[in-house]
């Protein structure tokens, strides 16, 4: 997991503000019980400016985690890793994940994968599938990353693991939010994939490409042609006893 491809969908300010964490911290926050949060990334131009009471810090994933983290959370929320991780990765991760985490903590992992684009009758879905699966796999990266986490975290002993589906149609009110989600998809990851699976020469040609499809997406929207989009989530529970895990 190199640092220079650590993060394709370019976070902007705004984005890097609203994160997973910040938001767990507001539904659990009580008075009476004392919670530490603390948030990892494989660079910190990721991290918020004002962090808050929240704990940040430069981690990659395939890397054993410093002695300090080790069994010290009840839950380990990770995801959209699919682009970064190569296919012998996810073993190391889902090690290193159970280590920071209590006996009978959790780990919760999603990804916008393969399932995420199998949908028939959406064209633009049917080409981000053909360039991710075709650029993912030249790099020895796995596409079908939910898959490959909960073959890992079950193999590691993990129990109770599960693998959910998450479609957008099913919520009428994200509508407009997956809408505008596939395009920053289209412009960033879809048009790097390009690039650098040299599926295309140039990156004038790869933004072009990337432009096409953004534009055809957002006509085929007003047309009221909006595809889905299906988030997969893996959870699995690290074992009470030593027996397992």
């Amino acid at each position: 997991m190199a640092a220079q491809d650590k993060y394709c969908f370019e976070r902007d300010k705004k984005e890097s503000e609203s994160i997973w964490l910040r938001d767990l911290k507001k539904s659990l926050d009580t008075p009476q019980v004392d919670r530490y949060y603390h948030g990892f990334d494989i660079s910190s131009e990721q991290f918020p400016e004002s962090p808050g009471t929240i704990q940040f810090s430069v981690q990659d994933l395939t890397v054993p985690f410093p002695q300090e983290h080790w069994g010290r959370y009840d839950l380990v929320h990770v995801r959209l890793l699919v682009a970064a991780l190569e296919e012998p990765d996810y073993k190391a991760a889902i090690a290193n994940i159970s280590k920071i985490l209590k006996r009978g903590g959790y780990l919760q992992w999603e990804e916008i994968d393969a399932e995420t684009y199998l949908t028939k009758g959406y064209p633009v879905l049917s080409e981000l599938y053909r360039c991710f699966d075709y650029g993912l796999t030249a790099e020895g990266k796995c596409f079908r990353a939910s898959a490959k986490i909960y073959e890992e975290a079950r193999a590691a002993g993990f129990v109770g693991v599960e693998r959910l589906c998450y479609n957008s149609h099913k919520i009428s009110d994200l509508r407009y939010d997956v809408e505008e989600r596939l395009t920053a998809i289209i412009r960033t990851l879809y048009a790097f994939l390009l690039l650098r699976s040299k599926q295309v020469d140039t990156a004038e040609v790869a933004s072009q490409e990337a432009e096409n499809l953004a534009e055809e997406h957002r006509r085929q929207c007003a047309e009221g042609n909006s595809p889905p989009l299906k988030l997969m989530r893996v959870v699995g529970q690290k074992p009470l006893y030593r027996s397992s895990l």
